[in-house]
This record gives structure tokens, C-alpha cells and sequence, in this order.
């Protein structure tokens, strides 16, 4: 909804933004601060990124920094995560509790006579 009105609003508008993704739709021209100066890109995010190599390169060395890692993740298994618990005896739910006066009973029992 956002985007579709960006994209139809004939002014200008300066975002500042972490989504990459939104800022492809929206943006028509990328103004990125490099060593400390403004370099002005004629395009969406893509193209920005296919200008800017240093940029790219940073990028992508922070999303692969972990690769490694996930090959030691454990496998879950979804099927044995969707039958339900095993019940060991108890009340099935907080309603077939019987014993719900249990606490005034100690009470009165460890009561000083």
C-alpha cells in the first residue's frame, strides 16, 4: 500500500531505510554517503548496488560471515514436532483438577494449635 502510493506521488520524498526490498520498489534514484561525501546514483537499489562494488562486497560479507555455521545446526523433524505430547497420568487440562482446595488443606494443617 505504502509502496503503490510512493511510487505514484510525483514529489519528492528522502527514505531512510534498512529494507532493501522496499527500497527497490520506491526508489528512483539512490543518494549513498561514501568516504565522507554524498555519491549521487541515478536508480533503484540494484542499480545501485551494481555501481557501488566496495558497497556490494561489504554486504554480502556480512550475509555469508555465518555460512559455515549452518551445516552444524541441528535437523529438526517437523512430523515428530506435530504429534501431540504424551500424557503421563495427569489431568488433561487446569478443569479436571480434583484436588483444587489442596493448599487451604496444608494450611490448616501446619496451622499452630
Amino acid at each position: 500500500m505504502l509502496e503503490e502510493a510512493l511510487q505514484h506521488f510525483d514529489g519528492s520524498v528522502v527514505v531512510i531505510s534498512h529494507d532493501r526490498y522496499f527500497i527497490s520498489k520506491v526508489a528512483t534514484t539512490i543518494v549513498a554517503i561514501e568516504d565522507k561525501k554524498l555519491v549521487k546514483y541515478g536508480g533503484d537499489y540494484k542499480f545501485y548496488m551494481d555501481k557501488s562494488k566496495d558497497f556490494k562486497a561489504k554486504v554480502e560479507a556480512r550475509y555469508f560471515s555465518g555460512g559455515a555455521r549452518i551445516g552444524n545446526a541441528p535437523v529438526v523433524d517437523l512430523e515428530e514436532l506435530k504429534k501431540p505430547k504424551k500424557n503421563f497420568g495427569g489431568a488433561k487440562t487446569a478443569n479436571m483438577v480434583t484436588r483444587k482446595d489442596k493448599g487451604i488443606k496444608n494450611a490448616k494443617r501446619n496451622k499452630p494449635s
